[in-house]
């Protein structure tokens, strides 16, 4: 049997906005010597590609900026490795919702312009699954919109992927928004905006359904764009996402990275954001009116995809469930993606880190301290 074939897209930052390359090598770099020649690839690929930006803009730009939201949109959040993305992959089969895609990630300010090119690189390059789980990947399949915003702005976390030094950095401000100017956060909602609607205009959908773990950080900064959003927060015992962090680094940083990556420095990071990042998700979510939040388990996701979907939609009011439950019902919606993480063998050192550093996870979230009690057991053992 063949060995399955393995991604060789492009960087993301291949096309990126000249300014947002600038920026984030002026704020991050340098780019290490064993990289340069990924560098100069993405340099190639951002100065190539801009007789096509100006097109577009020029030619799709008034009735982009004219393309109703309505309804408001649906954003799926939860920390990174929670399976939020199973949950956008499940619902994007639902006809009423846009969703941005592989294509639009790529090209993210050129894609309608060189689509037909587009789409035969993804195609001929492309992986057919993810690299941190099994869900199926294509051009048209559904893809977190953190990844097309990487290239429009300064401001996303998967800069901290292609520049895993300043990652502490990168996720205040891209997460948090620490440090942010009120003129930067407005060009970042400006933004945001503007490639949801793209994303509407190019799909004839008016609802989009947004999946992006950062925007767990940016609750109140979501009301303040769209007031009527619905908001899916889904979560993962704490100790399942601390054991899919290794995997999660390794095949992120083997990707976009730029610079060299200390993945146990990084490792470290995580425990000590985590904890900053779902406080303030707790503080912000009472921001959220009744009606318009609801929580997903993922072990109850994967355990019963149909029923999870079901209560979400109740729960936020959501019409259609029947057409999507009736597509759910396909073959090949049946083989669901495996998080990271399940078969990963935690130390007694490694639990009782998380236990301490993320111990009012467990709490709030609703998760046993005792790993023997999960849904998705932790295999514990003595060696290092």
């Amino acid at each position: 049997m063949s060995e399955p074939k393995k991604s060789r897209l492009p960087h993301y930052l291949f096309g990126a906005l000249p300014g947002v390359w600038r920026e984030v090598n002026r704020r991050y770099g340098p780019v290490d010597s064993t990289f340069r020649s990924r560098a100069a690839r993405i340099q190639l690929g951002i100065w190539s590609l801009a007789p096509e930006r100006f097109w577009e803009s020029w030619r799709f730009g008034r009735a982009i900026q004219h393309t109703e939201l309505d309804p408001a949109p649906v954003f799926i959040l939860g920390y990174w490795q929670s399976g939020h993305s199973l949950l956008h992959y499940l619902m994007a089969n639902d006809p009423q919702f846009a969703t941005t895609s592989l294509l639009h990630c790529a090209l993210p300010s050129c894609w309608a312009t060189v689509e037909p090119l587009a789409r035969r690189l993804l195609r001929r390059r492309g992986s057919p699954t993810r690299v941190v789980d099994s869900l199926p990947m294509s051009a048209d399949g559904p893809q977190g919109d953190e990844l097309a915003m990487a290239g429009l702005t300064d401001k996303s976390i998967y800069h901290g992927y292609t520049f895993p030094r300043a990652y502490d950095a990168i996720f205040r401000r891209a997460v948090l928004f620490e440090g942010v100017t009120d003129e930067e956060l407005r060009d970042w909602k400006q933004g945001y905006r503007g490639l949801l609607q793209k994303v509407a205009w190019h799909s004839g959908r008016s609802r989009l359904l947004s999946r992006n773990a950062a925007h767990t950080g940016r609750v109140r900064q979501l009301l303040e764009l769209f007031p009527q959003a619905k908001f899916i927060h889904v979560h993962r015992n704490p100790y399942r996402v601390f054991a899919a962090q290794k995997t999660k680094w390794r095949s992120l940083c083997s990707l976009w990275a730029l610079q060299t990556p200390n993945i146990e420095q990084l490792i470290e990071d995580t425990i000590r954001l985590y904890p900053e990042l779902m406080q303030q998700f707790l503080k912000n979510r009472a921001l959220i009116p009744a009606g318009q939040l609801t929580e997903v388990r993922y072990d109850d996701l994967l355990a019963n995809p149909v029923s999870a979907l079901r209560r979400v939609y109740a729960e936020l009011d959501l019409p259609g469930f029947e057409k999507l439950e009736v597509r759910l019902a396909t073959p090949e919606q049946s083989q669901l993606g495996q998080l990271a993480g399940h078969s990963v063998t935690l130390t007694p050192e490694q639990i009782d880190l998380v236990r301490r550093e993320w111990g009012f996870a467990f709490e709030v979230l609703g998760y046993p301290l005792d790993p023997s009690l999960m849904a998705e057991p932790v295999n514990t053992t003595d060696d290092e």
